[in-house]
């Protein structure tokens, strides 16, 4: 019996067959769970990029804005997201202005596309940053971002078969101290 045990015991023939068994299933685990993170990690760049050019870019405007001009840059925010469809994609941006200590939404508009990024930017720590009376713009974008790999394995497995990524950016008005933001022409009906 003691000699059959050795022989067992000493035996090397299958131990490469038995390691792959048991390491390959958590090397494919790692591997394709890495490609999920990665791809989340490039939609969340995607999204903060995407909110800082239309912040930006709203903010160079002088005293006031038009809906359309606002669509050239939603149009220039889904270029950066592609490939991602524009349809996932929710921009908006709101404009802020202080009276004394309060803080005030003055207008608000969007792309029109998917459904909120949520409840409105909370104002109670943006009194701060409107030094001298300046507005504020605040863009906002989010996307939903689904799993490839997380999916393909179940939903139960990762919890959730969509995350939702967004990104908030506030700057204040370059040129001009107040901004406003028209829907067809200047001093006509604000954004809302």
């Amino acid at each position: 019996m003691k000699n059959t045990f050795g022989k067992f015991i000493g035996e090397t023939r299958g131990i490469a067959a038995i390691e792959i068994a048991f390491i390959l299933p958590f090397m494919f685990l790692i591997y394709f769970g890495l490609f999920d993170i990665t791809g989340l990690v490039q939609v969340n760049r995607k999204v903060t990029y995407s909110a800082s050019i239309v912040a930006d870019l709203v903010a160079q405007n002088k005293t006031s804005v038009l809906k359309s001009k606002l669509s050239d840059y939603y149009s220039a925010a889904n270029l950066v997201m592609a490939p991602i469809s524009s349809s996932t994609v929710r921009i908006e941006v709101f404009g802020y202005r202080i009276a004394g200590s309060t803080v005030s939404q003055i207008w608000k508009t969007n792309n029109g596309q998917s459904t909120s990024c949520g409840a409105d930017p909370v104002t109670s720590a943006m009194a701060p940053l409107m030094v001298a009376g300046n507005d504020l713009v605040v863009a906002r974008v989010c996307t939903t971002y689904e799993p490839t790999v997380g999916n393909f394995l179940g939903h139960n497995w990762m919890g959730s078969s969509s995350f939702q990524v967004g990104e908030s950016i506030t700057q204040r008005p370059r040129s001009t101290l107040k901004l406003t933001c028209y829907n067809t022409t200047v001093g006509g009906a604000v954004c809302s």
